[in-house]
């Protein structure tokens, strides 16, 4: 029982996330920062649980701050980002030999998950320095997003919320 996606959303007692899927925050610093040309303090880091199963995805988003994503266990992950001057990629988060431990996604990147296959369930962590603040979460909008990069029209309509 163990390796499924409803014991470790219950054993780790995830709740719904706004961007799709499950997560709970685990940790937020006591210390605090400010980013270079700012004043307001911030917490250091932040980090969460975040699972994804069968055919739900992290919808395109981005935040003001690097996040860094680790992979835990389940079926392979696929981070797919949009760079600032438009390239896109997919980065694989797994333990198979294709994929990556870790991945590190820039302050101000567009980016969106799934599991490749629709099927099974990736639990993973997401850290963000300085740490995450809804306030700095942006949701994309499909349209604006097809609008600046038609050429990821397929990927966009797929995995943008409505």
């Amino acid at each position: 029982m163990p390796n499924t996606a409803p014991y470790w959303i219950n054993h780790l007692n995830l709740q719904p996330h706004p961007e799709g899927g499950y997560y709970k925050e685990v940790f937020r610093s006591a210390n605090e920062v400010s980013r270079a040309g700012e004043t307001a303090a911030r917490q250091a880091c932040t980090s969460i649980y975040y699972l994804l199963e069968g055919a739900d995805f992290s919808g395109f988003h981005r935040l003001a701050s690097d996040e860094l994503w680790y992979f835990h266990k389940g079926a392979p992950l696929h981070i797919h980002v949009i760079a600032t001057d438009g390239t896109q990629t997919t980065i694989e988060l797994s333990d198979t030999g294709t994929g990556q431990l870790q991945a590190i996604i820039p302050p101000h990147t567009w980016f969106a998950a799934e599991l490749p296959t629709g099927t099974g369930f990736a639990l993973v962590s997401c850290a963000v320095a300085p740490g995450f603040d809804f306030a700095e979460f942006e949701m994309a909008n499909r349209d604006e997003l097809l609008a600046q990069y038609p050429q990821h029209a397929k990927i966009l309509g797929r995995l943008c919320r409505p």
